[in-house]
């Protein structure tokens, strides 16, 4: 299953240049290759001048070696970088333990959270590679969501388990429907409707 996972994550360059910089940024091109990632970025700003501020902020960002500015106009730069592999891309490998489970920085949204696409197949790799991220690398207000063709739904399966594990069930409850809710960022009714089909599939397989 293809999963979509967002998150800040302060150290990332391009994060860092939308925040100080207040740039909008497309990832036109990217290439995962042994330790290196090869990435065509498309740069949009306000003025010349914070184009020329990205631009050299990228050629003396300490993890890249080369830059090439293939493009230019009005208030879009894009540029051509090789930089060395993002240690976050290095952990979800470990964790995906497959070359078959790729993964792909599918973009930067104008807060700077960046969503990682990859293929996964099975929900405890899913757990572990957000618990190895919060731990290593402090990550916080993580999303994870189940990817389909052009929508993205939340697997009922998933949000089973996950309403399981933070204690949803518990007597008494250690988390409501509504922290669930924002949690999960699926509104309080869906959730509940999900919560209570996906139940009732599971119980009609046990007393059957």
């Amino acid at each position: 299953m293809q999963i979509l996972y967002s998150f800040k994550y302060e150290k990332c360059f391009a994060s860092q240049l939308i925040s100080d910089y207040n740039v909008r940024i497309k990832i036109v091109n990217q290439e995962l290759r042994d330790n290196y990632v090869y990435e065509t970025l498309a740069i949009y700003a306000e003025s010349e001048d914070l184009l020329d501020k990205s631009v050299e902020y990228l050629e003396n960002y300490p993890h890249s070696y080369e830059i090439e500015i293939v493009g230019r106009e009005n208030n879009c730069v894009t540029v051509n970088i090789l930089t060395k592999s993002c240690p976050l891309v290095e952990l979800m490998r470990r964790k995906l333990m497959s070359p078959s489970n790729k993964i792909k920085l599918e973009r930067i949204d104008y807060s700077g959270n960046i969503f990682w696409e990859m293929n996964v197949n099975n929900y405890n790799k899913i757990r572990h590679i957000d618990e190895s991220l919060k731990e290593t690398y402090d990550i916080k207000d993580s999303n994870i969501r189940i990817y389909n063709g052009r929508h993205i739904n939340v697997k009922s399966e998933y949000i089973l388990k996950e309403a399981f594990e933070r204690g949803y069930f518990d007597v008494p409850k250690k988390i409501g429907l509504k922290e669930l809710s924002s949690t999960l960022d699926i509104p309080p009714t869906t959730l509940d409707l999900l919560l209570r089909r996906q139940l009732r599939q599971v119980i009609q397989k046990t007393i059957k």
